[in-house]
């Protein structure tokens, strides 16, 4: 039994309809028709779901036991002004991104850091996002097309960023050797970070696995260097990180593994 599924606001009319009956078919969910009466938390509950994507005039939202998601670029956005401003990023920082690189994100999300690397690596450069929830991956595939902001360099970052929908596990393989300068990983992203009340909505909807060493190796065979975003700086080490960094006030670290100190792990 599916965990995920497609429905639409009450009284959808045709259109939304057949755009809900798309994506059911094309991401393999289940259509439940939403019910004249009813909370959708109810709706969850009985039909044993944890999130259900949903088409509505304001395009597809996602909606999860913790509360109902939209998409937004999130914290791109001022990480991107800032750039701009000449200021700094510890990712792009520990990821030593320039124009016309490319660069692999396996755990997309709402795609704030592949949207920061998209604005860095510019038009010449290659960003690509992988995202195995199913509902989180039409909401942030058609988010990226389709939304606005007052920033021409913010919104063409967004619109070059290509997504693909798969575990990233799965995926890799597909990708010929050297396909990428950079990839990365962001398993903090499936666990909470403090009490973030936007970000909240988001947990139920996402694909948790744990980062492992054979994902890692699987990745030194795409790029020559791999981060790994992670507040556990013994479990960036031990993963073969042998650079470490991130903001003196923050918690956050950025472990920086490079093709050849992979290749030293069996030593």
């Amino acid at each position: 039994m599916s965990i995920y599924a497609v429905t639409t606001i009450r009284n959808p009319g045709g259109d939304l309809l057949q755009q809900a009956r798309v994506w059911a078919r094309d991401l393999h969910l289940p259509l439940i028709p939403r019910p004249l009466h009813g909370s959708m938390e109810t709706f969850l509950e009985k039909k044993g779901l944890k999130a259900v994507l949903i088409a509505s005039h304001l395009g597809p939202q996602v909606m999860t036991e913790e509360g109902l998601l939209r998409y937004h670029p999130n914290m791109s956005v001022p990480r991107i002004r800032t750039l701009k401003r000449g200021g700094s990023d510890h990712l792009m920082e520990a990821c030593g991104l320039q124009p016309g690189m490319r660069f692999l994100d396996c755990t997309l999300g709402l795609a704030a850091d592949s949207a920061v690397a998209s604005f860095v690596t510019g038009p010449t450069g290659k960003v690509v996002g992988l995202e195995a929830s199913p509902v989180l991956y039409q909401l942030v595939t058609q988010g990226l097309q389709e939304y606005a902001i007052d920033d021409p360099d913010i919104t063409a970052a967004l619109r070059r960023i290509q997504t693909r929908y798969g575990r990233a596990e799965d995926l890799m393989p597909t990708f010929p050797a050297d396909s990428f300068d950079v990839v990365y990983f962001d398993p903090m992203f499936r666990r909470p970070i403090g009490n973030s009340s936007s970000m909240q909505p988001l947990r139920p909807a996402t694909y948790h696995r744990p980062l492992d060493r054979a994902m890692v190796e699987e990745a030194l065979r795409l790029a020559p260097k791999v981060v790994v975003k992670e507040r556990d700086e013994d479990l960036l080490r031990s993963l073969g990180a042998r650079e470490v960094l991130g903001g003196k006030y923050s918690r956050v670290r950025y472990g920086v593994i490079h093709r050849e100190e992979g290749a030293r792990w069996g030593n």
